[in-house]
């Protein structure tokens, strides 16, 4: 078996969305038709976001842990670029630097920017 080679979000106007996602964090979008859209980070897997099937539900209460050098400097870039603070930089007790922010595009969704501690 292999690693993981992409996460899928289920959720309403998919380009829009990857639109948003792009704008507050600077991810590329490597394609949009529509009702599917898949965007990179650097050094990731792919983020696809599909839209909803007939019935069915859109994807909520998910944290997407982005790896980063400087927590606090994407952070703030994020928040510059119009992302919703979660709660700011701080050092937690289990020994990672960790800040999340949401995209008010994408409800459901908290971007966490994290690295360990040391």
């Amino acid at each position: 078996m292999t690693g993981i080679r992409a996460l899928t979000l289920v959720l309403d106007e998919p380009s829009s969305i990857a639109s948003a996602l792009r704008d507050a964090l600077g991810w590329t979008i490597e394609s949009d038709f529509g009702s599917f859209a898949s965007l990179t980070a650097p050094g990731s897997i792919p983020l696809w976001i599909n839209a909803p099937a007939p019935g069915e539900d859109t994807s909520r209460g998910i944290v997407i842990h982005l790896h980063c050098d400087d927590v606090d400097e994407a952070f703030q870039q994020a928040v510059q670029r119009g992302a919703l603070t979660v709660r700011e930089p701080i050092d937690m007790d289990f020994g990672e630097r960790s800040a999340c922010v949401r995209i008010a595009a994408a409800p459901g969704i908290t971007i966490d920017f994290s690295r360990p501690l040391g």
